[in-house]
């Protein structure tokens, strides 16, 4: 950490310890590989996923059966790797659907000792190419109709195909990792929409991954069945797909045309209690408490809060706040802030409180020339949020 700004002169230690939050971020226990946070059966016997398709057709899997279907497809890419991927970690980018193959294939990579860099579906072909040629591809994993997106430009590149077979007829059961993935690995990259030039991809670690999504469990509240709303290329859809799991809840899908049409009546037919959304989708899409009646948690991520949100999904009243606030961006590993249960006349520029893996600073940003990196600032300074973890 650098320098505090020169021109604050604390009065007390108190003064100097209101601009830090958490000033020693702890390690939270647990696993520190991001597919171990994976539990291995559900205590309350909860199907691991439940996905509603485009033609309205519902499939369930069991988390035995998630953990088979991974270890066959984890086999699958060991084997097409074969010994070249023993030496290096690997990036394994995938152009999958929101569907039960694309979390098979997430954990998948995982086990076999690589991290997941997953592509938009709409991606022109310049930026597929751009993303695999930046994480050195040697394999890409892809649903069979979307084969086409892949440039076939480089023959010693492998096209993986997964299909309904990965999740209804695994098979090869999978003996161990091509490569035993350490905490510091990478487990996962995430590119920037790149609108304002080259995109840039933004690599966590699976220990800054786990932690981050140990540190939330003692803050959220208890729920049975949580939507994955997020794009797979927007960080928020790691805590949407590896929370649920670690809870040994229900992690809900849906065709993403559906949701988009009508997300009340989606949330409704699958019973979903739990969700994080932005504040625009929730006002625009979710619009009311009463449109989904069977919503206990709303979580909010990527934007300011507004004070409409605030008011119809917060409050202090007979119905109580369903809305946590959360906050983070995506090089510090998800969220970094909480707002537990909004007030409804909460400012909307609350951020709440650092999780317990977090510390957050109040600095301002250094004149240009500076020999500061940034200047720290007593809590009360309207300033720029800064963030370190213990990884």
């Amino acid at each position: 950490m650098t320098d505090i700004d020169p021109k604050f002169k604390p009065e007390s230690k108190l003064d100097l310890e209101l601009s830090v939050l958490n000033p020693h971020p702890e390690r939270v226990p647990g696993p520190r590989l991001l597919q171990e946070l994976v539990q291995r059966t559900s205590d309350s016997a909860l199907p691991a996923i439940h996905h509603l398709d485009n033609h309205g057709e519902e499939f369930l899997l069991s988390y035995s059966q998630l953990h088979r279907a991974v270890d066959s497809l984890a086999s699958r890419i060991s084997r097409s790797l074969g010994k070249a991927s023993t030496l290096e970690h690997f990036v394994v980018p995938l152009l999958v659907p929101q569907c039960p193959h694309l979390y098979i294939a997430i954990l998948a990579i995982l086990k076999a000792g690589g991290a997941f860099c997953p592509l938009h579906l709409d991606a022109p072909p310049e930026r597929v190419r751009f993303i695999l040629q930046d994480v050195s591809a040697k394999i890409v994993v892809v649903s069979r109709d979307l084969v086409s997106k892949i440039p076939q430009d480089e023959p010693d590149r492998i096209i993986l195909i997964v299909d309904q077979d990965d999740v209804e007829e695994p098979t090869s059961p999978h003996s161990g990792p091509v490569r035993d993935s350490k905490p510091h690995d990478l487990a996962y990259v995430m590119y920037t929409s790149g609108s304002t030039g080259t995109p840039k991809g933004v690599g966590v670690s699976h220990d800054a991954a786990a932690q981050s999504l140990l540190a939330h469990n003692r803050h959220i509240p208890s729920f049975r069945r949580f939507l994955q709303f997020a794009s797979p290329t927007f960080d928020v859809s790691v805590f949407e797909i590896f929370f649920p799991l670690f809870r040994g809840s229900t992690l809900v899908t849906c065709d993403r045309g559906r949701m988009l049409n009508d997300l009340p009546a989606v949330i409704r037919m699958l019973q979903v209690d739990a969700c994080e959304l932005t504040p625009t989708v929730a006002g625009s899409l979710l619009r009311s408490r009463k449109n989904a009646p069977c919503l206990k948690l709303l979580l909010t991520i990527g934007e300011m809060l507004t004070e409409p949100v605030i008011r119809e999904f917060g409050g202090t009243g007979e119905s109580g706040s369903i809305l946590w606030g959360m906050y983070g961006p995506t090089e510090a590993a998800i969220h970094c802030t909480l707002r537990p249960s909004y007030p409804g006349d909460c400012a909307v520029s609350n951020i709440g409180f650092p999780l317990d893996s977090v510390s957050c600073f109040v600095a301002s940003i250094p004149e240009e020339g500076s020999a500061y990196e940034f200047r720290i600032l007593p809590s009360a300074n309207p300033a720029s949020s800064l963030s370190e973890g213990t990884n």
